[in-house]
């Protein structure tokens, strides 16, 4: 038995004492079950999956997505508790506040319905080696809440909160095993297709084996390009793949594409994507492109193949050429979805919704894309990244939003262009809305984290030095809180010193 499958069993062994505890709860309440879940695709796909789970049981649910689960917000959950005695479940966040959900449940109102679903880094807790406090708060903590830190699963890369919340969906009942694509959405959502040509690794892989034991997912390999654009602009602006001379030209992406032998234009006379090329095409378009770089610009050819070659995940009863073919642009739609305000587009489209609800999404990935492409091409035409010794960072002024800092954080992050560097954390900076606060979204690429860098602690001790008394944390990679406006720059160079120092401990 593998260590992976041992760590699942370990879960599973948890979630089943999650069920009955579940049945107890609902027996005793006569109100709806309510799900709180995050905005982004690994939040909405939670939310999908809860939801759809208990539609199936017809059990009456009600969904709310919030941008962050902030004590303001927990606030009014506690007030509301007593009027409606509702089981509370929490997806895709919790694990960073079980404290003040017990503060302000617990002890204040003695209102104990509730279960968290989460994959992040518990309160309190530094990092995944912790093994001692891991235990005492699982423990104190069951059966109430589900995190895989609890079980030597690592939740920045291994599962998502989508994917805790499919196990805990199929451990209600087995015939929801259809739900893990969904997961695999999510996770792909949070970028944890981490593994050689970005595959899924850990227990993501054993949903993906779900998945494809009742032939819901077909994985292909093919070229590192967007499936659905046409594919000069896939080749011009991928995220992934900086070609010298092609990257950000579209045009001469086209020439180089018509060298290759192969008629570029389809019976519209529009460009081809990679989903209207058969595989002999394809494989012209990667000689094409392997000998362009390899030739012109000395580029090892097994450098090029590393990075052009990856695992495509396709759901297979999902139209060819829409953006529910592939999980990736199927998790792009999402987040579009909840970063534009129309959370429930998003949750309705991964519940099964292929009418309404899909055709008005398209609006909102159009503009979507437009505010990602509007927002990168400010920060580098203006010149916004700022940096010190250890870290970097840029506020998004009146062009990036709170929605969004955190996709533009990430991005920036794991683009593949020399354009940040990547030996420093980013730190995007938002003004909220009719309050005197910046949502902040922190991001390191993995080889510093590996370093030592964790900014999901760092997160914690810059507000705690700043005497910023807020939530805050995530992942190693991946953390955000936010900032009152009158402390922002003591905080950011709070972050520089502490930086430096995980650098430092980390090399001794």
């Amino acid at each position: 038995m593998s260590d992976t499958i041992k760590k699942l069993n370990k879960l599973e062994k948890d979630l089943n004492k999650v069920k009955q505890y579940f049945y107890d709860q609902i027996k005793e309440s006569e109100s709806s079950i309510r799900i709180y879940t995050h905005l982004d695709a690994d939040g909405l796909s939670s939310g999908a999956i809860l939801g759809k789970t208990f539609y199936r049981e017809r059990i009456p649910y009600q969904i709310t997505v919030l941008k962050q689960l902030e004590r303001e917000e927990i606030n009014k959950i506690s007030d509301q508790v007593n009027n409606y005695n509702n089981l509370l479940i929490f997806s895709d966040f919790g694990s960073g506040q079980y404290l003040e959900l017990q503060k302000q449940l617990f002890h204040k109102k003695e209102f104990h319905n509730l279960i968290i679903l989460d994959h992040h880094l518990p309160q309190k807790i530094s990092n995944k080696n912790e093994i001692d406090k891991l235990g005492e708060l699982h423990e104190e903590t069951s059966p109430w809440h589900i995190n895989p830190y609890f079980y030597g699963i690592d939740g920045s890369y291994e599962i998502s909160g989508a994917g805790i919340c499919y196990y805990f969906s199929k451990c209600l009942n087995e015939k929801n095993i259809d739900l893990s694509p969904i997961a695999l959405i999510g996770a792909n959502g949070d970028i944890q297709n981490q593994g050689p040509n970005k595959s899924f690794i850990g227990i993501n892989s054993l949903i993906l084996e779900d998945a494809k034991n009742v032939n819901l997912i077909e994985v292909v390999n093919d070229l590192n390009f967007s499936a659905i654009k046409p594919l000069n602009e896939a080749i011009a602006f991928s995220k992934d793949i900086n070609l010298p001379g092609l990257t950000n030209d579209a045009n001469r992406s086209l020439k180089l594409l018509q060298t290759s032998g192969i008629l570029m234009e389809n019976s519209e006379g529009k460009i081809k994507t990679l989903n209207d090329l058969n595989q002999e095409e394809k494989q012209k378009i990667s000689s094409t492109i392997i000998e362009y770089a390899s030739v012109k610009f000395n580029i090892e050819p097994s450098l090029i193949i590393e990075k052009l070659i990856i695992n495509r995940y396709l759901l297979i009863k999902e139209k060819v050429g829409s953006e529910l073919h592939d999980i990736a642009e199927f998790s792009n739609l999402l987040n579009a979805c909840g970063r534009t305000n129309s959370a429930s587009l998003g949750i309705a489209i991964a519940m099964g919704d292929r009418k309404i609800a899909y055709e008005k999404s398209h609006d909102n990935l159009i503009e979507y894309k437009k505010l990602l492409v509007k927002s990168l091409s400010w920060l580098f035409e203006q010149k916004k990244i700022q940096e010190k010794e250890y870290i970097q960072y840029y506020f998004g002024e009146d062009v990036i939003p709170e929605s969004i800092i955190g996709t533009i954080t990430s991005m920036l992050i794991f683009e593949k262009s020399n354009r940040i560097d990547k030996t420093k954390p980013i730190f995007g900076v938002a003004k909220r809305e009719d309050e005197e606060v910046y949502k902040i979204s922190g991001r390191a690429h993995k080889k510093i984290v590996k370093k030592g860098v964790n900014l999901s602690q760092a997160i914690r001790d810059a507000c705690k030095l700043s005497n910023i008394d807020v939530l805050g944390g995530g992942h190693p990679p991946a953390a955000g809180t936010k900032v009152p406006v009158n402390k922002i720059e003591i905080f950011l160079e709070n972050c520089n010193t502490i930086i430096n120092k995980q650098l430092q401990l980390s090399a001794n």
